[in-house]
């Protein structure tokens, strides 16, 4: 899959780098910010939509969602579209379809006027989940970019995993997913925590539930020994 030209060439070195830590079979995500021209979403929407039609028809699995960035620093206004893989092996074969695949290709040339790219990058789930279902139109995603420090991976992982205890005691409807930037410029190496609420509303009543949850607060308050957040963005499924 491409939603910019890529060869598998790229990806194994992507994985030599980096994908190898996180396991072949796991899954990945490209993630592509674009920065869409005014007036003109609903027609980025359309071939988006397109474009997932060829990777159903690729047959090599690849969920397309977009996401608005509502609140993103510099990067509010610009659209993230994340494209789920259940492996790299699926995430290459993909690729190598939809690369010679006439009706990707038309679609492509026709983003040139609608869309720029902003940035580019593969990323490798470390939680040992799938490949990520679209989202419900509305549903709002809590994006956490962090840096681990030398040797607290594992201290850290394990503190998601406590999180996720708590979350699912104070019945949070968040679903979080940890993955690993393995291919992405400055960022490579970093976490992106992603944690989908349903809507609006919901992310404000769990982050309340959290808050004033113990144990929950104790969490929060000892992430600061392993980790150093780099960003906290939301954004709004499309």
């Amino acid at each position: 899959m491409r939603l910019l030209r890529i060869s598998y060439g790229i990806v194994a070195f992507g994985l030599a780098l980096g994908l190898a830590t996180a396991g072949y079979a796991q899954a990945v995500l490209q993630s592509v910010t674009v920065r869409v021209e005014p007036g003109k979403m609903d027609a980025y929407l359309k071939r988006v939509a397109t474009l997932q039609g060829v990777l159903d028809r690729a047959g090599s699995g690849g969920k397309v969602a977009v996401w608005n960035a509502d609140f993103a620093g510099s990067n509010a206004g610009t659209s993230l579209v994340g494209v789920s893989f259940p492996s790299l092996a699926a995430f290459a074969e993909s690729t190598t379809k939809t690369n010679a695949d006439p009706e990707w290709q038309a679609v492509m040339s026709g983003l040139s006027g609608i869309r720029t790219v902003v940035s580019t990058s593969l990323l490798a789930s470390r939680d040992g989940g799938g490949e990520v279902s679209p989202p419900a139109a509305g549903s709002i995603l809590q994006g956490v970019i962090v840096r681990v420090k030398p040797g607290q991976e594992a201290a850290y992982q394990a503190k998601l995993d406590a999180l996720r205890k708590v979350q699912q005691r104070v019945g949070s409807s968040g679903e979080m997913r940890v993955w690993e930037v393995a291919v992405g410029g400055e960022t490579a190496g970093s976490y992106a925590i992603g944690i989908i609420y349903p809507s609006l509303a919901a992310y404000a009543a769990d982050s309340g539930k959290l808050q004033a949850d113990k144990e929950g607060a104790e969490l929060f308050a000892s992430l600061d020994a392993v980790r150093t957040v780099v960003s906290v963005s939301l954004f709004t499924a499309q």
